[in-house]
């Protein structure tokens, strides 16, 4: 069944990429998850694209955790993770949604494999296909979770650095080349007094103390090299022994490295106009020709264009994809970027 499965997945993204006018390859074909998510879970719901982080607390119940994951059109949906025990196919329209108790029978630490291909589309020559990732953790109880946290320059924000933060479960994707010589991010605790830390995974293995409240951690720290492969993608695991308390701490972070060829969507152009003197306002949403799917919350249009009824204080999720699945996600608010990753 396994077998079947990736051949018939592998043959999907060949098909994809062989008859296709947007000459950039699919990014699933090189490590680069693209894949929409909303986790959800009792402190509210976070978006996240690519990679999925659940981190299933102390006294909680898989039950109050979930997931939403988003296509432009319906189509066909496969999960699979073998130390989870989930081999899932099932039909999927625009946006399906996972309780976690209803796919894993107890807490567990694994990584859901998702891959979404999309029907026929009228006057399109092929589907899309678009992969993901759910890493699922959790701390033994006689442990406490750390919060970890990476900086990046976000160019879409004309350079601006913008803060990613996790607890417990945490990731970053980064192409593949000279990563390490730069790439870092920052473990926090709730101590004083500082301790000491592991952190270990795929044969690597890095161990330091700190003295204050956090500390940070280098890829060139955790793989002694200064060019990284899509090989090299990895989940490591986080144990820290502090100097004041008994009890130890504990998460994982996990690093997914994509190939050098791998190229993304720019955003369309977007605007908000009157249509006539006395008339309602729309958004427009513009791309280029390589675009072949336009979305603006639930409105779904089979074009590089798309338009909607504009209302202030409403927030316009906008999502275009090429017919090689690379994707362009971001929202819009009060005539302003509201989010975007």
């Amino acid at each position: 069944m396994k077998k079947l499965f990736f051949f018939f997945i592998l043959s999907i993204l060949a098909t994809s990429c062989s008859i296709t006018k947007d000459m950039f390859p699919n990014p699933s074909q090189h490590n680069y998850h693209r894949m929409e998510f909303d986790i959800i879970s009792k402190e509210g719901i976070k978006k996240e694209i690519g990679i999925g982080n659940i981190f299933i607390k102390k006294g909680t119940s898989l039950s109050d955790y979930s997931f939403r994951l988003y296509g432009l059109y319906k189509g066909n949906l496969y999960m699979k993770s073998n130390a989870c025990g989930i081999d899932i196919s099932r039909r999927f329209e625009g946006m399906t949604y996972f309780k976690l108790s209803d796919i894993i029978p107890e807490k567990a630490r694994c990584s859901i494999k998702i891959v979404a291909e999309t029907d026929a589309i009228k006057n399109r020559q092929h589907n899309i296909v678009e992969s993901g990732v759910v890493k699922i953790t959790y701390v033994e109880e006689r442990d406490l979770p750390v919060t970890m946290e990476y900086t990046r320059t976000n160019t879409f924000f004309n350079g601006k650095f913008k803060t990613y933060s996790y607890l417990g479960q945490g990731s970053i994707q980064r192409q593949e080349g000279d990563v390490t010589n730069f790439e870092k991010f920052k473990v926090i605790t709730s101590l004083k007094e500082g301790g000491m830390y592991r952190i270990a995974g795929c044969g690597h293995e890095f161990t330091d103390s700190f003295d204050m409240d956090s500390f940070e951690v280098g890829l060139k720290d955790l793989y002694n090299q200064n060019y990284l492969k899509t090989q090299d993608t990895c989940d490591y695991e986080i144990r820290i022994i502090p100097n004041e308390i008994l009890a130890s701490y504990s998460g994982r972070f996990s690093i997914n490295i994509y190939g050098k060829s791998v190229v993304k969507l720019a955003n369309p152009e977007w605007s908000i106009k009157r249509r006539a003197r006395i008339g309602k306002k729309r958004i427009y949403i513009l791309g280029d020709d390589r675009i072949i799917m336009c979305n603006i919350n639930s409105y779904f249009n089979n074009a590089s264009k798309c338009s909607q009824r504009y209302y202030s204080n409403k927030i316009f999720w906008i999502r275009t994809i090429t017919s090689n699945a690379r994707k362009s996600v971001f929202a819009i608010k009060n005539n302003k970027i509201f989010w975007k990753e």
